[in-house]
Formats: structure tokens, sequence, C-alpha cells
């Protein structure tokens, strides 16, 4: 039985913190109240041995299509996760799937044994398992399932390999600036009070930022600490978070970037859902808790409650005014065709390649913006530092 910790309040009103086992984390939080405690969280503590707090995507996307392909062989769920349990690529995993296969020996379902690891499985893993389960068509969903899986793994390792080399540049850039702002810049400077060289506007301004750079260092890291722990504190209660998702929606040249991968996300999702036999307003609801945009969560939850009253799909997502044209229009085919799945896989499918042409175009252009970024700054550096020495030289002579 999985172990969890949990931070709750008792009676008395008073914070308190520790682990409980239970069968998942609605049974803690049931056995918490009976006890008389108020639980604000609960979540499956680490497994004992093991490293890493999370399974990385692409080792989740390849158990998932080993396991397709065990059960495809005739194997059974419980020796499938022996044998994966037995082959697994880091402890974490190993300890995840041992976890399973003793939640099913114990009588759970695999849905059921799912639950006990959310952090490792979304709520469209479990609810495409459910469905798959209830229809007996395990060994034909999980194929699907690993295709998702692996298609989200690819597109984040290509945006993660992509900005590796801005990243770098960046950090060099700023370490290039921080040596000359601290080591080369202040002898140069010393040297101009102690011939009184008259100082050109360009190098005054630039001395002064280094002065007060060197001066108030200690104020300007704890200020930018602080402004950045208050925004992240704000940003995880939710307050404001809205007024982003949609500022980064309509953001010139970025915007449409966030727009086709959220797309891509929400289409994706909802089509793999219904594709697997689970109900609309249960796809929705699932999707809905995938999506990590507020305003699509707000758009789907709507979506929900019209759709709950008879009212399409595509008329409810028009309605809202976040999906573009191309999208609703999608959808609106397949519910005419009774096709929904596919044309919202396909309208992933188109997403997904917008998404990915457009983080490769703005790569490109990132990077030569970067070298004349670091270019303009380091020039003006040095203009400001030569300009006084060319007037000394001229005063010399």
């Amino acid at each position: 039985m999985p172990t969890f910790s949990y931070r709750a309040y008792n009676r008395g009103g008073s914070p308190v913190a520790g682990t409980i086992n239970a069968a998942g984390p609605r049974e803690a939080v049931q056995e918490l109240k009976n006890t008389g405690l108020y639980p604000t969280e609960v979540k499956q503590a680490r497994a004992e041995g093991s490293w890493g707090h999370r399974v990385k995507a692409t080792e989740l996307a390849a158990f998932t299509r080993q396991l397709a392909t065990l059960l495809a062989s005739g194997t059974n769920l419980s020796e499938s996760l022996s044998v994966l349990a037995d082959t697994a690529s880091t402890q974490k995993l190993r300890a995840v799937i041992q976890s399973l296969k003793e939640s099913i020996s114990g009588g759970s379902s695999f849905a059921k044994a799912l639950e006990e690891h959310p952090d490792i499985f979304t709520p469209l893993f479990r609810g495409l398992i459910v469905s798959a389960e209830a229809s007996g068509s395990l060994d034909t969903v999980l194929p699907r399932l690993a295709d998702y899986l692996e298609k989200r793994a690819r597109i984040a390792a290509e945006v993660k390999a992509a900005l590796t080399y801005p990243a770098l540049m960046t950090i060099v850039g700023i370490t290039v600036l921080g040596f000359l702002f601290i080591f080369v810049i202040p002898k140069i400077a010393r040297i101009f009070e102690e011939t009184g060289t008259p100082l050109p506007f360009i190098t005054v301004v630039l001395l002064w930022t280094t002065g007060m750079a060197a001066k108030y260092w200690h104020i300007l890291l704890a200020g930018t600490a602080g402004a950045v722990w208050i925004a992240a504190r704000e940003l995880k209660r939710g307050r404001g978070m809205e007024y982003i998702d949609r500022l980064a929606l309509k953001l010139p040249w970025f915007g449409p970037i966030v727009m086709s991968f959220q797309v891509a996300t929400m289409t994706r999702t909802l089509g793999s859902l219904l594709k697997g036999g689970v109900q609309l307003l249960t796809a929705l609801e699932l999707t809905k808790e995938v999506t990590g945009s507020l305003v699509f969560k707000n758009m789907l939850s709507s979506a929900v409650q019209d759709c709950a009253g008879g009212t399409p799909l595509s008329m409810s997502l028009r309605n809202s005014s976040v999906l573009p044209p191309f999208a609703v229009h999608m959808i609106s085919v397949g519910e005419r065709s009774g096709a929904l799945d596919e044309m919202l896989l396909k309208a992933a499918d188109s997403y997904d390649s917008e998404f990915e042409n457009g983080i490769k175009k703005s790569l490109n252009l990132l990077e030569p913006s970067l070298i004349l970024i670091m270019g303009v700054v380091v020039g003006f550096i040095v203009l400001a530092m030569l300009l006084p020495i060319f007037e000394l030289n001229q005063v010399i002579r």
C-alpha cells in the first residue's frame, strides 16, 4: 500500500503534516477526515530508495509502448508488469511498476492502480485506461496512447534541443559582460581618473552604470530575487495567470506559436480520448485537466456546460472566441460527419506542424538577434573605453 505525505489542519486550526498509508489519494483524504483532520495537500511520498522525483516523458512513453507490445503478444497484464519492472531503466520507474503490479495482484484494476501515482500518470492516461478496461480494448488503446506520448515527448525534446544553443550564447554573453564590468572597466576607469582625461558622454554613462552596479549589487540581487519570489507566489495562487495566458496568446510573433501549441495539445488529447471510447463530457473534463492554459481551461469548462445542455461542441467553442476558425471548422465537420475523433486528430497534426515550423523560424531569428545584441553591447563598451584613450593620445602629442 503506497504512502502519502499530507498537510492539514486539526480541529483547533493548527497546521499539521505527516504521512499516511492508503490505497489511493482519495482514500488518504477520507482517512484523514475520519481522524478529525482537514487536509489541504495530499500527495504520494517519494518511493524509498528511488532517485529523481519524476519519471521522464520518454520513459513513460517507452513503458506504454512496451506494455502494449507485451499485451499484444498474449502476455497477461500482471506478467507484463513483472517483465517491465525487471527491465526498467531507472529505480524510480521500477518502483512505480512494482507498485502497479502489487496493487493489481491485490485485486485492484489497472486504472485504480494508476490512481495511486497521479504525479506520473496524467488524467488523460488514467481516463483512457478506465475506458479501455470497461470496453475490454486495453490492447488496442495502449498503442494509440503510446503514439500520443511519443509525439509529445519528441516535440518537447526538439524544443529543448533547439533552445540549448541560444541559452549557451546568453550565458556566455552574460559571463563576458560580467568579466568586463568587474575586472576590465574599473581598471581603465582608474587610469582615466589619474590622468584627468575629459570623458565623452557615453563613457560617463558606462562608468556610472558600472559604479552603481558594483556599489549596490546586493540590493539589485535581493530586489530581483524578491520580485521573482512574489511573482511566483502570486502565479501559484492563480492571481493574474489568466491575464498572462491571454497576453501570451496575443503577443506578436510569440502568440501564434503559443496558440498552435495549445490547440494541438487540446485537439490531440480530446481526439485521443474520444478515439479510446471516452464519452464527450468526460473527455472534455480530462482535456481541461491536461491543458496548462487557464484560458483554455475556462473555455473547456464552458464547453462542458454547453454540451451538457445540448449545444454542439463546435458552436460552444466558436462562441468562446478562443480557438482559431480553422480548428472550429474541423470540429464542426467532425460533428456533422460523425468522425469527431478523426477530425480532431487531423487538426492536431496540422497545428503540431504549425508549432514546429514556428519554433524553427523563431530560433532561426533568435540566434542572429542574440549575436547582434551582444555585438551592440560589446561595441558600446569598447567604444566608450577607446574614445578617451584616443583623446589622451592626442593630448600627449
